[in-house]
């Protein structure tokens, strides 16, 4: 296997809970279920703390997992929020099992806030894990995520994993030619308005907020509604009951149908810092 880079599937949660203890023990709880959806768990760790920092030693910032994940999480963010809602309160941690020699199978990165003056969604949670798991599990997952969590905006699809210990801005350059596959540091890395998506992709859930200016379903789009708890939708192009995909050219047609929908909530991103002007120009125009 490439140890450098590689595609995988991938969920992108943005959370506007006020984090508590009490919530945090919550997040635990969807990463348990996570690690269930994918047969794998977490051997490295790296925090957003002191020890974070890359160094000679351990370049990546990964270092292992000595004891179990649980350990790390709690050591994390335990004591950083108030028992009551405020504006204070953060935390930051990336687990995963990747290593010099393989590619993660496994990833997570949580940057949790209550600081909410800008955006109300102001916590996300990003994933990612082997394409081997079935989108109807990951649907499934995501449903599961929206009674735990207040979910305003999640998004589901292919990823461009990218190793840590060999990571290689070549990697990111391939994406000019890859229209199915995002990546956080395209797409997830900043989102300025709850109003607002990056693109379009496989399975969705959409806040009212983000329904709200979308006109009815166009016909004979292939483009599937249906409602979740907490009055938001959940939005997918795939097809039958096990959600199975089409073809590529198909999968590319319905995403370019939920394009033209979505273009009232569409935001306009920015240039990354490893992509040339006409190569991001031909990034932006994939779906076009």
């Amino acid at each position: 296997m490439e140890p450098k880079y590689g595609i995988q599937k991938g969920i992108i949660l943005y959370l506007a809970d006020w984090f508590t203890p009490e919530k945090v023990d919550t997040v635990e709880e969807v990463l348990s279920r996570f690690l269930s959806m994918t047969g794998e768990t977490f051997t490295k760790k790296r925090s957003g703390r002191l020890d974070a920092y890359p160094g000679r030693s351990c370049p990546s910032g990964f270092r292992n997992i000595r004891g179990s994940w649980q350990k790390i999480f709690h050591r994390e963010f335990d004591g950083q929020f108030a028992s009551t809602p405020s504006q204070d309160g953060s935390g930051v941690l990336s687990l995963s099992n990747c290593d010099g020699e393989h590619l993660q199978t496994v990833h997570c990165f949580l940057a949790l806030y209550n600081f909410k003056r800008w955006v109300k969604a102001s916590s996300k949670i990003y994933l990612q894990f082997s394409r081997s798991v079935p989108w109807r599990e990951v649907w499934d997952f995501l449903f599961y995520v929206n009674q735990m969590l207040d979910v305003q905006y999640a998004s589901a699809g292919y990823e461009l994993a990218v190793n840590p210990f060999h990571f290689s801005p070549p990697a990111i350059r391939t994406l000019r030619d890859l229209p199915l596959v995002n990546s956080y540091d395209t797409e997830w890395y900043f989102r300025r308005s709850d109003r607002t998506i990056q693109c379009p992709n496989l399975i969705q859930v959409l806040s009212e907020e983000l329904t709200a200016p979308l006109s009815s379903l166009p016909k004979n789009s292939s483009i599937t509604l249906l409602p979740m708890d907490g009055g938001k939708q959940a939005v997918h192009i795939l097809d039958g009951k096990a959600l199975e995909e089409p073809d590529e050219e198909e999968l590319l047609a319905r995403l370019r149908a939920l394009n033209i929908w979505f273009q009232p909530i569409l935001a306009q991103l920015d240039k990354p810092m490893y992509f040339k002007p006409d190569a991001w120009k031909i990034r932006c125009g994939r779906f076009s």
